[in-house]
């Protein structure tokens, strides 16, 4: 599955990522992604280690400075302690760091914000050619411009209610706080 997302990922000019409950691996520690690989129920992989060496890897995308990634994340996401404190605080750290990279735009969706739209998944739109639901069984990918334009719809809806930049920044500092000020 990393290599499929990693083809993706390259081929892709503008990568747009709606994450409801979790940060995609793609902005991850690997710290982060140790703990949540081994702490939950979906592990399907017995070598950890592998899948984390295959997600570092493709976050080397990151640094492609011609691709446009956007990462949309609701406060759930974000504060949902699936870790250690310490681990969350540093995961939280990195989301700020990357947000001033200039080709990456970290957005965030307060849970006191109301939102037009009912965000059921996590969802991926590959420029205009693709979009990809998570699901707990697996990946739904959809090629056809209806189901990609209403993604799309989606993403722009929820945008529009969520802040970015220093705002964004803000707001994490604040969520990161209390797993901070616990740290070992």
């Amino acid at each position: 599955m990393q290599r499929e997302l990693a083809l993706l990922e390259r081929g892709a000019s503008c990568l747009r990522y709606f994450l409801p409950a979790i940060p995609t691996g793609l902005i991850q520690t690997a710290e982060y992604m140790r703990q949540v690989m081994t702490r939950t129920s979906s592990v399907v992989s017995k070598d950890v280690e592998q899948v984390i060496a295959r997600k570092l890897e493709r976050q080397a995308v990151l640094d492609d400075l011609d691709k446009r990634f956007e990462f949309l994340l609701t406060e759930s996401a974000i504060r949902w302690q699936l870790c250690e404190e310490a681990v969350m605080a540093r995961q939280v750290e990195h989301l700020v760091s990357l947000s001033h990279r200039p080709n990456i735009d970290i957005k965030v969706l307060p849970l006191a914000g109301r939102v037009a739209e009912v965000p059921f998944n996590t969802f991926t739109l590959y420029d205009a050619s693709l979009a990809t639901l998570e699901v707990f069984t697996g990946r739904v990918v959809l090629r056809e411009a209806i189901d990609i334009a209403q993604y799309d719809r989606i993403f722009g809806s929820l945008t529009k209610r969520a802040c970015a930049g220093d705002a964004a920044r803000r707001l994490l500092a604040e969520w990161a706080d209390p797993f901070d000020g616990r740290r070992s």
